[in-house]
């Protein structure tokens, strides 16, 4: 989808909203002289306990934006972001999707040239301000210390589990990325094969790459990761804090289960199979492949064990361990479970994704 075409649409949905107007202002604010170097986009719902401290963490100034999204949350959400300083988007109902749909949205309306992307259950490190502030100066431009194709940069995610009383229980860092992945702050950080929800994107290189996908319910940043890197470009991990998530403890048995089932404590769990679908349709899904290739391969192994058998009967059995193991060296042992629940769930989800233009209101102080 080409970036102008996705501006209109963009203006257009909100236009349409009832009650705002917010479509032609949007046009005139990005008009404006000296608009933001930075957006910094949340979403969330139900995430009034946290919003508080996330938006105290975030960078702040005259060339800063903060853009919350919100998921139709029943709790003080709305009104703790726009206390903070935020600007303020709902999405209608009919549209709340997965997290990309709040991304998508949030990209369409920020006017920075780089947008930190963040989940309302997460805390910007201070460590990480020195990254903005390093590419502040540098703003980016072209012949600059920015290795060439640079799309964006992540840092360390640490993961705070809670218990079922809402205190931490134990915390885990580099939960997204391992610190061989990771460079140094001076080297601009190394390429990076993956990314989680708490990226630094340039956006214009996400627009570029069509956006995220607001109609797939898991896996919308390897969705968009492999498709910067159809473009070209290389998102850069440095080894520096970026972010507390806070999350609930999981066992084993529920982790596993969270990629088996289809379904899961009251959540959908085919967005896989969206994505695929959704990749299918646009004819880039070797892309997607190249890029996530664990669970094709887990079924490579499972279709090869009729002629694997053939050839000597123990040798499926052989074949599929060595590609347990080999998996389970490059992630954690148990991931191998976790792609070939993939499967399923991908299989589940071919037949339902549904792509949609989401529908959204700009929430306003009162008076």
């Amino acid at each position: 989808m080409a970036p102008e075409k996705l501006d209109w649409m963009v203006k257009k949905q909100v236009g349409d909203y009832p009650g705002t107007n917010e479509g032609h202002d949007r046009g005139k604010r990005l008009s404006l002289p000296g608009k933001p170097w930075l957006s910094v986009v949340v979403i969330g719902r139900n995430e009034a306990r946290n919003l508080p401290q996330l938006f105290r963490s975030l960078p702040r100034g005259e060339d800063v934006e903060w853009i919350y999204v919100d998921s139709c949350s029943d709790d003080e959400s709305v009104t703790l972001a726009l206390e903070a300083g935020a600007r303020v988007y709902r999405v209608a109902e009919a549209s709340v999707c997965g997290p990309g749909t709040g991304r998508f949205i949030g990209t369409g309306e920020a006017a920075g040239r780089w947008i930190l992307y963040l989940d309302g259950d997460m805390i910007l490190r201070p460590e990480f301000i020195s990254l903005l502030e390093q590419l502040k100066d540098n703003r980016g431009d072209e012949g600059g210390k920015i290795p060439p194709g640079t799309a964006g940069f992540v840092g360390r995610t640490r993961n705070l589990y809670l218990d079922h009383k809402g205190e931490v229980a134990e915390k885990r860092d580099y939960v997204v990325l391992a610190p061989k992945e990771m460079g140094l702050l001076e080297d601009w950080g190394r390429p990076a094969g993956y990314h989680g929800g708490a990226v630094l994107y340039c956006r214009d290189i996400v627009l570029q790459a069509g956006n995220w996908n607001p109609a797939v319910l898991q896996l919308e940043e390897i969705d968009l990761y492999s498709r910067v890197r159809s473009l070209g470009k290389t998102i850069r991990a440095v080894d520096l804090p970026m972010v507390d998530h806070y999350a609930p403890a999981l066992s084993l048995a529920e982790r596993v289960k969270l990629n088996f089932l289809p379904r899961y404590r009251g959540k959908n769990l085919y967005g896989a199979g969206q994505v695929v679908a959704a990749r299918f349709r646009a004819g880039t899904l070797p892309a997607f492949i190249r890029h996530y290739p664990y669970p094709f391969l887990v079924l490579a192994g499972l279709v090869a064990i009729p002629p694997l058998f053939l050839i000597w009967p123990p040798l499926p059995l052989l074949v599929n361990l060595a590609l347990a193991a080999w998996i389970g060296a490059a992630k954690k042992w148990y991931y191998y479970l976790v792609y070939l629940g993939n499967l399923f769930q991908i299989w589940r989800g071919l037949f339902r994704y549904r792509p949609f233009e989401p529908r959204y209101e700009r929430i306003v102080k009162p008076g």
